[in-house]
């Protein structure tokens, strides 16, 4: 059963014991006004605009009643009355809410967090953040600045200094171009792609191969900063012998 305060028109769970204790009388646990609880009974959660039953109508029964709970007064039905309302009453009944509003709740509250911990991170500049996946983020943030564009190779600015072919000392059929190169200019820029063309004694081309950075430098640091202005740098390439008939090579850097 359920009452209704006249005042503030709180909606309070309400059983027969807890009527006959306060012999039909509460305190509301909201306004603290004393009702009588009888002038607004109700079988169910009442609406809005719902009124009380009647003097004269007989009451509809078949709800469940429990008893009241601990700690109640039996010397003073008021406060046992009153207390019970407090408390959701000895059902336990709580007015229904909507989920939605939860998940939204939780979801905010979420976000929240993420947002808090980045910016906290940031400040702090963990190391977690040199992530290459978040790199996009902090540039669009403002965060970072993007990287500065490699500068454009200058392939006729890479001056050969020496080479040399020979047979390779432990692989049969593989020849070993070892060869010496400087960076003319004054700017760092990108380590170049090696042609090398293998040609026989008439000068015509029987083998060519490209070689990439990757595939003459031993440190992955020297690919990603460049060939410094200036800088020298010698490298060794294997290639696959063609056999008596080459007698001369070319190499171009590209």
């Amino acid at each position: 059963m359920f009452t209704r305060c006249h005042a503030c028109h709180t909606v309070h769970p309400i059983n027969a014991e807890l009527l006959a204790r306060g012999g039909g009388k509460f305190r509301c646990g909201k306004c603290r006004k004393i009702n009588n609880a009888l002038e607004a009974l109700f079988d169910q959660w009442p609406e809005a605009s719902q009124q009380g039953a009647q003097a004269g109508d007989l009451p509809e029964l078949g709800i469940t009643l429990v008893p009241g709970g601990r700690g109640e007064n039996p010397d003073n039905p008021e406060e046992a009355a009153d207390g019970s309302a407090a408390s959701g009453g000895p059902t336990g009944y709580q007015p229904p809410r909507s989920a939605w509003i939860r998940v939204l709740w939780i979801t905010t509250a979420i976000v929240l967090a993420l947002v808090v911990s980045f910016y906290l991170a940031v400040f702090l500049q963990l190391p977690a953040l040199n992530h290459p996946l978040l790199q996009p983020v902090l540039i669009t943030l403002g965060i970072k600045q993007a990287a500065n564009a490699s500068p454009a190779s200058n392939a006729e600015a890479i001056e050969l200094l020496a080479r040399t072919m020979e047979p390779h000392p432990f692989r049969p059929g593989v020849l070993l171009l070892t060869a010496s190169i400087v960076n003319r200019t004054d700017v760092r820029q990108p380590y170049p792609d090696v042609d090398v063309t293998l040609v026989d004694i008439g000068g015509r081309r029987l083998s060519r191969k490209l070689f990439k950075p990757g595939d003459y430098l031993t440190r992955t640091a020297e690919l990603r900063s460049g060939m410094a202005p200036g800088g020298h740098l010698t490298f060794s390439l294997e290639i696959e012998d063609p056999g008596n008939a080459a007698t001369g090579f070319e190499l171009q850097f590209r």
